[in-house]
C-alpha cells in the first residue's frame, strides 16, 4: 500500500491563547461529529444484546448505567470512545465499521463494567452528573450489575462474523486487555496514601488500568479488517499513547477542572489521597514535603481541596502533566503514522486523539 501523506495537522500547539481556544472549538467539534457517527452503531448493537432480556432490575440498572434508558441514548452513558476508536482503527486498514461494530459493543460493555466495579471501590457518589449505580440501588446490585455487563462483552464479542480464529483472538485480546485493567486498579488503590510512588510507578499503573484497553480497541478493529500484525502493532500502540495521554488530562481535570463540565465532585482524588500524577510529581519535587503533610492531614473541604490544589501547582505539577500531554499525543501520532492508515480514517483518529488529550470535561 502507498504511504499516506504525514499527519501533521494535529502535532503539539504553539498558539496564543485565543488561537488556541478556536482549535480547541474545531477539535471538540470535530470530535463530536465522529463520536455522533460512530455512536448509533455501537448502541444499536448493545440493543440487541439486551434486547428480549427478562424485565428485571439487573437490566435496569444496565441500560442506567449505560445512558440507555427506554428507546433513548445520552451522554449520561458516556461517549463511546473506545468503541469509536475500535471502528476508526477497522477503517484505517481498509475495513467496514459495520463488520467490527459487535467488538466495539463489546469493548464499550467492558469498559462500562470497569468503570462500574470502580465507582464501587472508589466510593464515588457521582458518575456524569448523577448518582453511581451502587448509590442508586447499593453496592451488591451493583457487583451483580458489572457482573452482567462483563458477560454481555463477551457474548457480544462471540458475535462477531469472522473465522473462528479471529473470534478466538479478539476475544482472548479484549479479556486480557481487562485483566490488566484490574491489575492497574488493583496498583491503584494500593498506592493510596503511599508516599514512594514515582512517576515511573504511576505511568506503569495508567498502562494497564487506561491505557491497555484503548490498545486492545485499536488493535482488535485493524484485526477485523484482516490487518497485518506490524499495522495493528501499530494502531495498538497509537491507542496506548492516547490512553496514557487520556488518563493524565483526567488527572489534571480532577485537580483543576470545572466540575460543572465534569459532571462530577473535583477534588475527590485529594481526599482519598490518591496517587494522580499531579500529586506524585508534586511529592518527588523540592518541596514536596509539605505537601505530603496536607495530604496527611486530610483533605476534607472544598476550600481545603482549593488551597492543596494551588500548591501542587507551585510545585510545578500542572505544567509538567501539560508537558507530558504533548508528548503522549506527538507519539500517538507517530505510530498512528507508521500504520500507514487511510487517510479520512487518520484523520479523523488525530482529531480524536487531540480532543481526548486536550478536553475540558
Amino acid at each position: 500500500m502507498a504511504a499516506q501523506p504525514p499527519l501533521t495537522r494535529h502535532r503539539r500547539r504553539t498558539f496564543t491563547p485565543r488561537h488556541r481556544t478556536r482549535a480547541l472549538m474545531r477539535d471538540r467539534d470535530g470530535a463530536a461529529a465522529i463520536l455522533n457517527r460512530f455512536r448509533p452503531m455501537v448502541d444499536e448493537a448493545i440493543g440487541r444484546l439486551l434486547s428480549g432480556r427478562p424485565d428485571l432490575l439487573l437490566y435496569q440498572m444496565v441500560r442506567y448505567h449505560l445512558g440507555l434508558e427506554g428507546s433513548r441514548a445520552t451522554d449520561q452513558g458516556g461517549k463511546r470512545v473506545r468503541a469509536a476508536m475500535c471502528l476508526l482503527s477497522c477503517e484505517a486498514v481498509g475495513g467496514g465499521a459495520e463488520t467490527a461494530a459487535p467488538a466495539a459493543a463489546a469493548v464499550e460493555l467492558m469498559h462500562s463494567f470497569t468503570l462500574l466495579h470502580d465507582d464501587i471501590a472508589d466510593g464515588d457518589d457521582i458518575r456524569r452528573g448523577r448518582p453511581t449505580v451502587w448509590r442508586k440501588w447499593g453496592v451488591g446490585q451493583a457487583v451483580t450489575a458489572g457482573d452482567a455487563l462483563f458477560a454481555l462483552a463477551n457474548i457480544a464479542a462471540a458475535q462477531l462474523e469472522a473465522e473462528p480464529e479471529t473470534v478466538r483472538s479478539v476475544l482472548a485480546e479484549l479479556n486480557e486487555a481487562t485483566l490488566a485493567v484490574c491489575e492497574g486498579q488493583q496498583l491503584d488503590i494500593s498506592y493510596e496514601g503511599r508516599a514512594d510512588i514515582t512517576v515511573a510507578d504511576y505511568l506503569r499503573m495508567v498502562e494497564r488500568k487506561t491505557a491497555a484497553l484503548f490498545a486492545a480497541a485499536c488493535s482488535i478493529g485493524a484485526q477485523i479488517a484482516g490487518s497485518p500484525a506490524p499495522r495493528r502493532a501499530s494502531l495498538a500502540e497509537f491507542g496506548r499513547e492516547v490512553g496514557l495521554g487520556f488518563q493524565i488530562q483526567d488527572d489534571v481535570l480532577g485537580i483543576w477542572g470545572d466540575p460543572a463540565e465534569m459532571g462530577k465532585p473535583v477534588g475527590s482524588d485529594l481526599r482519598r489521597n490518591k496517587r494522580s500524577l499531579p500529586v506524585v510529581y508534586a511529592l518527588n519535587a523540592s518541596g514536596g514535603e509539605q505537601l505530603a503533610a496536607r495530604l496527611g492531614a486530610g483533605v476534607r473541604s472544598d476550600r481545603e481541596a482549593a488551597e492543596v490544589a494551588a500548591l501542587i501547582e507551585r510545585l510545578g505539577a500542572r505544567s509538567f502533566c501539560e508537558r507530558m500531554v504533548g508528548e503522549r499525543l506527538a507519539r500517538g501520532i507517530a505510530a498512528l503514522e507508521k500504520a500507514e492508515p487511510e487517510a479520512s480514517a487518520a484523520d479523523d483518529m488525530s482529531t480524536l486523539a487531540s480532543f481526548l488529550m486536550e478536553r475540558s470535561r
